[in-house]
């Protein structure tokens, strides 16, 4: 009786880490690649946030940015964390659009 409790017990644990690996280890690489995206952020790339504010960055801060958006030019100042990535859409001018 012992013995098969004890087979019980392992297959236990083993199914939990098994979960732990499928679950928690690629939102960990997930979260890896944004943060080095983060950190690999350059001025005059187009990112947006978290939020859905979208833009161009204008200058950058040791753990801020300063980002103009667009049509009217504004700069807002975000935390670098709050970029949720690279944002590889064309932004038409209003301006032009209307021509």
């Amino acid at each position: 009786m012992e013995t098969k409790q004890l087979i019980i017990t392992i297959v236990t644990i083993i199914l939990i880490l098994g979960l732990y690996y499928l679950t928690l280890l690629p939102k960990k690489k997930q979260e890896k690649e944004i943060k080095k995206m983060q950190d690999d952020l350059k001025k005059g790339d187009k990112v947006i946030t978290y939020t859905g504010l979208s833009g161009t960055i204008e200058e950058i801060l040791e753990d801020r940015i300063i980002l103009k958006t667009r049509p009217d030019n504004v700069k807002l100042s975000i935390e670098k964390w709050a970029i949720a990535g690279l944002d590889d859409r064309t932004i038409e001018d209003s301006k032009t659009k209307n021509k």
